[in-house]
């Protein structure tokens, strides 16, 4: 189920396609958003950035933040068997890990599989990041795009309110304000990963009105922008999420009872998180939120 955080990373990468090469590790170079529209890919691949090197390549980054990370090599290998088949180009692969519950002893970087005799005929390698031992100094000194990071890296040495006040002095430069909204926006619904919304909200409460007026804040609550908006910018995004876990699970579920509707509402959002990656695997909605 798409959450806040999978709608943020797309915008990020679209964003500035180019600031993603120095995260991941990889030589400065024109590069451009692939239209991905690669139906057969799936929507996850439209993080897909084409660099525009001597030998021309793709990029494709996955983002995670779930508990489903055993599901993630078979994934990164079947987007980069389609895409290079869709766009006769080499690609190169790359999972980044939100926060270390998104980790798993799946993601060794490496996919094989063996004939029956245990011999192998297939090796796909893939690069897993972890944002989490990537410093946030590091992050800070990187392109406007990936500043939102910047939270969610090694804060040794430093405070998240130092972070934050780096963060603000890289974009008082003369950026465009959408931009800057759009930026301080996916830096605190990013924070969430790693603070409570009360504390991500006075991280940020500076600059809280600005993401109000975000395009990209609007878009994620559309489902809950009256409240959000009544109730301010802390308890929009939990709502927005709270709205749009529940009209996705009512589609598969149908509509919840009193009572389970109750429980939905007191739930917390990583509670609301973990259901809505059990999603698909149960058929009521007393399965689901015994999940």
């Amino acid at each position: 189920m798409p959450t806040p955080f999978d709608a943020t990373t797309k915008e990020l990468v679209r964003f500035q396609p180019e600031d993603w090469l120095a995260l991941l590790g990889l030589p400065p170079e024109p590069c451009e958003l692939v239209d991905a529209d690669l139906a057969t890919v799936s929507t996850e691949a439209d993080r897909l950035i084409r660099v525009n090197s001597a030998k021309p390549y793709l990029v494709h980054i996955e983002f995670q933040s779930g508990h489903d990370g055993y599901s993630v090599p078979g994934r990164m290998l079947r987007y980069n068997v389609l895409a290079g088949e869709q766009t006769g180009l080499s690609v190169l692969s790359y999972v980044i890990l939100l926060r270390p519950e998104a980790d798993s002893p799946a993601l060794t970087g490496i996919v094989e599989r063996f004939r029956p005799d245990g011999s192998r005929y297939h090796l796909f390698e893939f690069s897993v990041i972890r944002l989490w031992k990537l410093t946030a100094a590091g992050i800070l000194r990187g392109g406007l795009a990936t500043l939102p990071l910047a939270l969610l890296g090694d804060l040794s040495g430093t405070s998240p309110e130092e972070v934050v006040q780096q963060v603000a002095e890289r974009l008082s430069t003369d950026i465009a304000p959408e931009s800057i909204r759009k930026l301080w926006t996916s830096t605190y619904l990013l924070a969430g990963l790693r603070y409570a919304p009360e504390i991500a909200g006075k991280l940020l409460e500076k600059v809280a009105a600005q993401m109000k007026e975000s395009m990209t804040y609007q878009k994620i609550l559309a489902d809950g922008r009256e409240e959000g908006i009544a109730q301010g910018v802390v308890q929009g995004v939990a709502v927005g999420e709270r709205r749009l876990f529940l009209k996705m699970a009512s589609r598969r579920l149908g509509e919840p009872d009193a009572a389970t509707l109750a429980k939905v509402e007191l739930a917390s959002a990583l509670t609301i998180e973990k259901w809505a990656e059990a999603l698909d695997q149960v058929e009521t909605w007393s399965e689901l939120v015994k999940a």
